[in-house]
């Protein structure tokens, strides 16, 4: 079996953010080997919530001959466009939302990828939402990997956990519950646990015991000539003034975000993470 690797960009925030994106991925592609490529793609939409166009934005060759992204994640804002619901309930599209929403919430809970060109086990995708500091109600994200991660059918997957959400302290917690209850043989695999959306890169890549990638923040894709992704001049108005102000998306500094893990798929563990932050020029 060869080494897997994979990249996951940060939350990707409006049209900057897209274009970022497509201009990061032949460079991922090419220069690194990632053959398996994700986005958190719900701020893509005029930075919140994603529609049809977004996703197929984010999943179109960049070029010719070039993948786009292979699986597009969630979190708070996941339905903040209704379009986008039929797509999330389609078992052929690799688009989830957040795990630990509500049992009666529309969409799918985990993506499953066979990565190409890798003989290996397939790759499995679950995003849980934080519940710390968040304004939307969530599940138990410790009981909730749980449950996904025992109902996985194949016992020699690798899994990627995605954390959205705020505190640091939530994610990093949640990297350790995985590596000590799931980094055993005869079951599915953890092999990284990455946060995303606070939208501000963290400094904090790490490898757990020498096998579990874990990152608390993959930063942001997007306007990085902003504050987090929003018009300065509007967030300070909003911030000084306490007014109502809307918050434009920001144009200036695209950027895209977001790390590389390498995996050993023999052993099913990560061997290396590292962040990228790529320029769009």
């Amino acid at each position: 079996m060869a080494d897997l690797v994979l990249a996951m960009f940060g939350d990707v925030v409006g049209s900057p953010g897209r274009r970022a994106v497509s201009h990061a991925i032949p460079i991922l592609r090419a220069e690194y080997g990632a053959a398996v490529i994700i986005a958190n793609g719900e701020n893509s939409r005029h930075g919140s919530g994603i529609s049809p166009d977004n996703y197929r934005d984010l999943r179109r060759d960049p070029v010719p001959g070039v993948r786009g992204v292979d699986a597009v994640t969630l979190g708070d804002h996941c339905f903040r466009e209704k379009q986008i619901i039929p797509i999330l309930a389609d078992p052929a599209e690799p688009i989830s939302r957040p795990a630990n929403l509500g049992a009666r919430s529309p969409g799918k809970r985990l993506i499953r990828l066979t990565p190409p060109g890798v003989d290996g086990p397939p790759l499995y995708i679950i995003t849980l939402m934080g519940r710390l500091f968040m304004s939307v109600p969530a599940d138990n994200p410790f009981d909730c990997l749980d449950r996904e991660l025992a109902a996985i059918p194949e016992p020699d997957a690798l899994v990627l956990v995605e954390v959205h959400a705020e505190a640091t302290s939530e994610k990093s917690a949640l990297a350790w519950y995985a590596l000590n209850r799931w980094t055993s043989p005869g079951r599915p695999a953890v092999v990284a646990v990455v946060g995303t959306h606070t939208h501000v890169q963290t400094a904090d890549a790490r490898l757990l015991e020498h096998r579990l990638a874990a990152m608390t923040d993959l930063g942001m894709s997007g306007p990085h000539r902003s504050v987090i992704g929003r018009s300065v001049p509007a967030v300070l108005d909003a911030m000084a003034t306490q007014s109502p102000t809307p918050l434009d998306v920001a144009t200036d500094d695209p950027r895209a975000q977001g790390c590389i893990i390498t995996i050993d798929t023999a052993e099913r563990r990560a061997t290396a993470i590292r962040p990228f932050d790529i320029p769009a020029g």
